[in-house]
């Protein structure tokens, strides 16, 4: 399949922060529910956990193996609005007096997605499957002369599922994040916030 030019394209933006509660993901099934907007996103950072092992024999390198663990996503954004803070770290919400209460909960399963602007205007798109929210980080200072604006700081650890798609004639596995390019062949963007993606692997005849 040919590449297009635009898929070597530097990336330069980034913006449509979704997330959407995983309701299901074990062997019979993944289900996840409606996105919704979680925040004005300013970075994005991922930090995949790699772990590699050289085996030696015979006095010389033989083998080399290497696994994938979870992927650290920090995002910080310009705040995130207390019922959805709530939500997403397993706290609880009192909507009648405005209130988040800190009780130390489970923070449950949520999928995130995101698009980051190329400089040719085209975007690539990301989705991560499966993964939790910790407790962000957030600091406040004195007003100055001059605004310094803070921003707040969360992580999301991405992890892949139980569930496991057909991703090819010959792999079927559980996926922690779908990425597509939008000036790339095949790919279609639409929809990518109304739905949690998923693989759509047909299979050959």
């Amino acid at each position: 399949m040919p590449i297009d030019s635009g898929e070597y394209k530097s990336r330069i933006g980034l913006d449509s922060l979704y997330i959407a509660e995983v309701t299901q993901d074990e062997a019979a099934g993944y289900t996840a529910g409606t996105p919704q907007y979680l925040a004005p996103a300013a970075e994005a950072g991922q930090e995949p956990t790699q772990n590699t092992v050289t085996q030696y024999a015979d006095d010389a390198s033989f083998d080399v193996m290497s696994s994938e663990g979870e992927t650290a996503i920090t995002l910080t954004v310009t705040n995130i609005p207390l019922q959805i803070l709530a939500l997403i770290t397993g706290r609880v919400y009192d909507a009648v007096n405005g209130l988040l209460y800190d009780d130390g909960g489970v923070a449950p399963y949520f999928a995130l997605m995101f698009r980051s602007l190329k400089s040719n205007g085209s975007y690539r798109y990301y989705a991560f499957l499966k993964g939790r929210f910790n407790v962000p980080s957030e600091a406040a200072t004195t007003k100055g002369e001059t605004p310094e604006p803070q921003t707040l700081e969360i992580t999301y650890s991405a992890i892949k599922t139980i569930f496991e798609w057909d991703l090819s004639d010959s792999v079927t596995d559980g996926v922690k994040r779908i990425i597509g390019d939008e000036d790339a062949a095949g790919f279609d963007p639409t929809g990518w916030f109304a739905a949690v993606p998923e693989p759509l692997f047909v299979a050959s005849s």
